[in-house]
């Protein structure tokens, strides 16, 4: 008997990781977020995201299984 409770099921197909290589043994979500353009540093490339808006945005991936 195992003395740890098994994982709830994830929340979405995000949150089933894949096997990225057989001979590597690293596990990957089936996406990931770039974050390139959260915030304000490279507002001359993309245009600027609030903190706010950054936040929401984070929340909104996080709430459908994406990777911490």
């Amino acid at each position: 008997m195992s003395s740890f409770a098994p994982a709830p099921p994830p929340p979405s197909k995000l949150g089933v990781y894949r096997t990225l290589s057989p001979l590597a043994g690293v596990h990957v979500s089936p996406i990931q977020l770039g974050a390139a353009s959260i915030g304000d540093k490279w507002n001359a490339s993309w245009e600027e995201m609030s903190k706010e808006s950054s936040f929401a945005l984070l929340d909104a991936y996080f709430d459908k299984g994406g990777a911490e």
